[in-house]
């Protein structure tokens, strides 16, 4: 008994640790393979997705990578830089938190 308990907690931090990689509910998926341990290799195939603020899609090959990567670690190629239109002073700088000319808070919309 004490050995299926012990296999459901390792399935249980599997599924959550995967889940989380993959940008998905880390203890939902952690309570289902729990419960279900077989669901660890259902959310092992199931693909990437978009976290706002953490990660992005390559507009190279579509593949999910951090939001700070200055290269795509799928494709290699390097990332071109977004430019946004800061608001107090017009000019275009990186998408940053704040304004490298005027040092403004840049407001997200």
């Amino acid at each position: 008994m004490s050995r299926v308990i012990i296999f459901q907690i390792l399935a249980a931090l599997a599924g959550g640790f995967i889940a989380r990689n993959k940008g998905r509910n880390y203890i939902l998926w952690a309570l289902l393979c729990f419960v279900f341990p077989l669901l660890v290799f259902v959310i092992f195939i199931l693909p990437a997705r978009v976290v706002r603020g953490k990660t992005k899609r390559c507009p190279y090959c579509s593949g999910i990578i951090d939001q700070d990567d200055p290269a795509c670690r799928h494709c290699k190629k390097e990332l071109p830089i977004n430019l946004v239109q800061c608001k107090e002073c017009g000019s275009f700088v990186p998408d940053k938190e704040f304004c490298m000319q005027c040092n403004r808070v840049m407001r997200k919309e």
